[in-house]
């Protein structure tokens, strides 16, 4: 007599059960990795933001710093002032558009330009100078508020800073 040795192996049910399990574990998996690139993308967009915002600040800081013969306008919305540039004072102007919810920036009288990225919304923004008398030096302050857009969620910056400028009353 000849007898065959009994094949090991899994019965249908013990595949179909290894197999759910196997793609719940990728279908949860994959739920997570999308998850994280979603989550990584917000975090680019918001650090790009915030880089932008504050590139541009610095820029109006290192302006402010080295102007004279400050002016708030507008209700605290403009702020202009004289900058020495390439030999000459030259009338630099900041203001905050209330209408397109953008920061602008005059420089030597000219159009005004905005300074941000166009996805950004400046949703309020002031100026203010304190002191300046005879015997207390200038301080501009700027307050910002700013938002982007990202995946219909809004995020808001808010910036408050105070530039002291180095001129005191000197003729360079």
């Amino acid at each position: 007599m000849n007898f065959k040795k009994e094949q090991k192996a899994f019965t249908l049910v013990e595949v179909l059960v290894s197999m759910s399990l196997f793609v719940m574990a990728i279908i949860v998996l994959s739920q997570v990795y999308i998850s994280v690139i979603r989550s990584e993308r917000i975090a680019y967009a918001l650090l790009s933001s915030e880089n932008n915002i504050r590139n541009s600040l610095e820029v109006m800081a290192r302006s402010i710093r080295v102007g004279k013969n400050f002016e708030i306008l507008a209700g605290n919305k403009e702020l202009c002032f004289d900058y020495y540039l390439e030999g000459a004072w030259e009338r630099y102007c900041y203001r905050f558009n209330v209408d397109d919810y953008i920061l602008e920036k005059s420089s030597k009288g000219g159009s005004y330009m905005s300074m941000f990225d166009p996805s950004l919304k400046v949703n309020y923004a002031q100026f203010y100078n304190k002191g300046g008398l005879s015997d207390s030096q200038s301080v501009i302050i700027i307050i910002l508020e700013v938002s982007i857009s990202v995946r219909q969620q809004e995020y808001l910056f808010n910036l408050q800073t105070a530039v002291t400028p180095r001129h005191l009353g000197e003729e360079i």
